[in-house]
Formats: structure tokens, sequence, C-alpha cells
């Protein structure tokens, strides 16, 4: 009678360890689809609500001001803060400034505002401070337009091709993360993709 009562101990003991290891696989699963889910959320949403957006912005500003320097500031051979213009290049510069420069940054910066919890890393990169400096500029020059000087600048330059590179650079990434997120569980390998990168 001993040996079918400790078969039978022997049974309902690794029953129930079966029991626990079942759950605890499945939860230790669900988990992982939990933050991978989360994980693919977050990055979609970098790149729709913030990335995406600068970037298409950011080329559009970049092309407008390679235009407008081949244009009118090559042929001077100068910087534009350096010439005196004349008034006819005045009103070009301010038209320019009025309906392609300034909204162009005004937008990025509010973009940058409203969505900055989504900047990749731990804290804001001094590029894109620098540039939401740049922008904020905008809003004096074109207040006071007639009381400043010749040069028509804004008072903090922009940040010049590092900002378009950052953008560029940070889109990519992001873009790159999402199609091995999308991938099949089975085809993302530790080695591809690092939650903790992000």
């Amino acid at each position: 009678m001993e040996i079918p009562m400790i078969a039978t101990m022997v049974t309902a003991c690794a029953s129930i360890l079966i029991a626990i290891m079942a759950y605890w696989m499945n939860h230790r699963g669900e988990t992982r689809r939990s933050l991978r889910k989360a994980r693919i959320d977050r990055v979609g949403s970098q790149l729709k609500d913030l990335y995406g957006p600068l970037l298409v912005l950011t080329e559009t500003n970049e092309k407008a001001w390679s235009e407008y320097c081949t244009r009118y500031i090559l042929p001077l051979r100068g910087d534009l803060a350096e010439i005196p213009l004349s008034e006819l290049e005045e009103v070009r510069w301010r038209t320019w400034v009025e309906e392609v420069f300034a909204p162009t940054a005004q937008k990025m910066r509010e973009i940058i505002t409203a969505r900055g919890d989504l900047i990749i890393g731990g804290e804001m990169p001094p590029v894109v401070l620098e540039f939401c400096a740049h922008a904020a500029t905008y809003d004096v020059l074109l207040a006071n337009w007639d009381g400043v000087g010749p040069s028509k600048n804004t008072l903090i330059g922009h940040p010049g091709k590092k900002f378009l590179t950052y953008v560029r650079e940070s889109y990519g990434s992001l873009k790159a993360e999402q199609a091995l997120l999308l991938k099949p569980a089975r085809g993302i390998g530790r080695a591809e993709f690092n939650p903790s990168a992000r």
C-alpha cells in the first residue's frame, strides 16, 4: 500500500511542478510580448509624431535654404549677414523669412516642444536645444523687422548641418529598429535588438 501512495504523491508533486512551470513560462512569454508591443508602439509614435514630421520639415527647409543661397547669396560671394542688402534684396529676404524659413522653424520648434518626451535617449540633445533657441529668435526678428540692423538675421544662428544630420540619423535608426520589431518574434535575436538602447 505504501508504493501506490508514494506513486500518487510523486505524481501529484510532478503535476504541481509542471503547472507552476507552465504558469511561469506563460507569464514570462506574456511579459515579453507586452514589452515588445510597448516598444513597437513607442517607436511608431516616435516616428509618426516627432521624427517623421521633423525630417520632412528639416529636409524641406534645407532644400529651400540651398535654393535661396544658390540663387541670391552665392552670386554675391559672401555671407548674407555681412552684405548690406539693397531694397529689392531686403524685400526678397523678408518674404523668404516670413513665408518659408520662420514658419518652418516655428513648426519644428512646436513639434519638439509638444513631443519632446519622444526624443531618443535620456536627455534633450544639445543640437535640438540649439535649433529651438534659433527658432525662438525668429519671433523677435519678425516682430521688430523694421527696427533691426541691416543684416536682418536671427540673434541665434541655425546649428547648420548638425541638426539635419541628427534628425536624419535618428529617423533612420528608428526605422531600422521598427523593421526589426515588426519581424516575427522568432526572427529577433538578442544581438539584433536591445530594448534598453532607447
